[in-house]
């Protein structure tokens, strides 16, 4: 095989690797909020391909685990058919959940493609799977809880051997999205993490910033995705 010819496989090989996976079936939605006070939660999906899909949907906690979540999620398996909508239920189950503060869970929806018709149609599928978050509110939280929650923070500056340390503390009843979390105008690589409920976070500073005074820009994700006003504070390092 000459060189022209190993060269053109290698660079088609390589491309078939490189092309983009797009998901037939996603959530309408970003994030989802379910209210212990509701009969159900309605998850709304939508299939953007030509094809049916099978859907298959299950919960998890932050680690994980399936097991002692207090919400029922139905049905875990569905057909949806071409660029059609669909609908998940969720229903908490109040008794199970912590009374005086917000549950977050993962929602995963697998999408599962459609089997060749033919020999002539076998191709190489990529199947798909959305994760969404799912925050769970017992009796006595809402929406403008949750918005106003921010506010609340407090910030503290831990110095743990060589690394430096930024703690968010939060002393409300809701989980805290960061929509931006900024030392300096420089984004955190982990601003996704969230501070708990009555809980804190801890964020890594980059060393080039330790011992000097910083400007903190942060804002919170709402119960739709969007980002909210940014908030500052100044911090010693």
């Amino acid at each position: 095989m000459n060189m022209f010819v190993k060269s053109t496989l290698a660079a088609l090989l390589l491309s078939s690797f490189c092309l983009p996976a797009y998901s037939a079936v996603r959530p309408q939605l970003t994030r989802i909020v379910a209210y212990a006070s509701d009969k159900e939660t309605p998850v709304e999906i939508i299939n953007e391909s030509s094809e049916s899909y099978m859907v298959q949907s299950w919960l998890e906690d932050v680690n994980g685990k399936d097991a002692n979540i207090p919400l029922v999620l139905t049905p875990p398996v569905l057909r949806l058919d071409g660029q059609k909508q669909g609908k998940l239920r969720l229903v908490v189950l109040p008794a199970e959940l912590t009374p005086d503060r917000e549950s977050v869970y993962w929602l995963s929806i697998q999408e599962i493609p459609p089997k060749a018709k033919t020999e002539a149609d076998n191709k190489v599928v990529i199947a798909i799977r959305s994760r969404l978050k799912v925050f769970v509110r017992p009796q006595g939280l809402n929406a403008k809880g949750a918005r106003e929650a921010i506010n609340s923070l407090t910030w503290t500056v831990e110095h743990d051997g060589t690394t430096t340390w930024l703690t968010a503390n939060n002393p409300s009843a809701y989980y805290i999205s960061f929509g931006k979390l900024m030392v300096n105008g420089s984004m955190l690589d982990d601003k996704y993490k969230m501070p708990a409920p009555k809980g804190s976070q801890r964020y890594a500073i980059p060393k080039a910033m330790t011992g000097k005074k910083a400007t903190i820009t942060y804002s919170a994700m709402s119960d739709y995705g969007g980002a909210g006003e940014d908030l500052k504070t100044e911090v010693q390092l």
